[in-house]
């Protein structure tokens, strides 16, 4: 347009030195003027083509296509974040929230159960101590008593006794002490002991109450939310939900493949090593043996164990996390998936090292979701006995001996 405006501008100053033109002939001047005006429409006409042509060309840059990048990659950024949080797994929004509702009164019975728990603990508690404070009192009395009669001889007891059987009562008086003695240290130093452990489990279970109270807090704020969603709002999350669940069920796929490929196997059994939940029924076709989309095996219409952490059914965490517990001791709740095992450990407290060692977690990070197994035994070549769950994908336990190579190893 700028072009345009200047070329008439030309044509007003072009007209004014016309009218100056010395002596020619009305004719000429006249073919002049109108060849003068046509050159400037071709140009003017040039021009506004030339602008059109810029206006109506895509103007692409590496800029643009840098752009265009970033934005793919937070959309990736974005599905990934929706698949590896299984909170996700619903067939649409109503049955989010039901599983939500659902999450959120089983995570509030184990917050009750907990309670209770620490309040017999602490109660527990208060009985050892005062058990210690009897026991070292008793300690002190029969110490006393040996060091008064540790000053008599057993010629001057037997010079002082009236006859061989009040000796004999008092030597074996003697003994008995003695032996009280040993007893009352022994049970000291076992209720000490058992104390320390209570005091201990007291404390991981507080630890746990406030893991469990901030994830349901999060529930319900998201429970809220969605329960005041409108119904164009509603219909895009069922859509969005359903295409994420695809996902989540061809990556489970994918990990059950990648599962094989690394440690073999596939065949396992229904309900080994113990495991209570093992003959738990797919949410989805209600059977027990065979593949179970998205590994949602429930029990009492929940697909969260919360008994063990809050873990899938039948799933590799929740075989981990029973295991681990099963020895006595502990392993809590928020791990994630398998393959987040190793990097939320040392921020909950645990060791995390590549040797690997009976009764520990093995991490495999191959994979979408990574794998989790319990490490029964480390054999003398270095390889490594482990039991599992859900390798296949259909929830079933199995053992094997494979290399630690490349694993991770959790120490609970």
């Amino acid at each position: 347009m700028l072009l345009f405006i200047k070329n008439m501008h030309n044509d007003t100053k072009n007209a004014q030195q016309t009218k100056t033109m010395t002596q020619k002939p009305k004719s000429l001047r006249q073919k002049i003027r109108n060849s003068s005006a046509k050159q400037r429409i071709a140009s003017s006409m040039f021009a506004v083509l030339l602008l059109l042509g810029f206006v109506s060309m895509p103007i692409v840059s590496a800029q643009n296509y840098q752009q265009q990048i970033n934005d793919l990659r937070d959309q990736n950024s974005e599905i990934k974040e929706d698949v590896g949080e299984l909170e996700d797994e619903a067939s649409s929004l109503e049955d989010k929230i039901g599983r939500l509702q659902q999450r959120i009164n089983n995570i509030q019975a184990q917050i009750n159960d907990n309670r209770d728990k620490i309040e017999e603990l602490n109660k527990r508690v208060v009985e050892a101590e005062a058990e210690l404070d009897k026991q070292r009192g008793l300690l002190g009395a029969n110490i006393r008593t040996m060091y008064l009669e540790g000053d008599v001889s057993t010629l001057e007891m037997l010079a002082s006794s009236k006859d061989l059987s009040e000796f004999v009562d008092k030597e074996q008086y003697r003994t008995a002490v003695q032996n009280k003695i040993k007893t009352t240290l022994d049970t000291i130093t076992t209720l000490k002991h058992e104390l320390n452990t209570k005091k201990e489990t007291v404390q991981q279970r507080v630890v746990e109450q406030q893991s469990l109270n901030a994830d349901l807090g999060a529930k319900r704020a998201e429970n809220n939310q969605l329960l005041s969603l409108n119904e164009g709002e509603q219909a895009k999350l069922d859509s969005k939900i359903k295409k994420t669940n695809k996902r989540i069920e061809e990556l489970k796929r994918l990990q059950a493949v990648e599962n094989m490929r690394l440690f073999g196997g596939g065949a396992g059994t229904i309900g080994g090593g113990g495991y209570p939940w093992g003959r738990a029924k797919c949410i989805h076709t209600g059977q027990v043996d065979g593949w179970c989309s998205n590994y949602d095996w429930a029990v009492g219409g929940s697909i969260w164990n919360f008994s063990t952490g809050g873990y899938g059914y039948r799933n590799c965490t929740d075989w981990v996390s029973f295991r681990v517990r099963s020895t006595g001791k502990f392993v809590p709740s928020g791990m994630g998936n398998a393959n987040n095992w190793d990097d939320r450990a040392p921020g909950k407290g645990f060791k995390v090292s590549s040797t690997p060692k009976a009764g520990a977690a093995a991490v495999s990070n191959g994979g979408y979701y990574g794998h989790v197994m319990y490490v029964e035994a480390v054999n003398s070549d270095g390889s490594i006995v482990i039991s599992d769950y859900n390798r296949a994908g259909t929830g079933k336990y199995a053992t094997s001996t494979v290399s630690a190579s490349g694993l991770r190893f959790v120490y609970f």
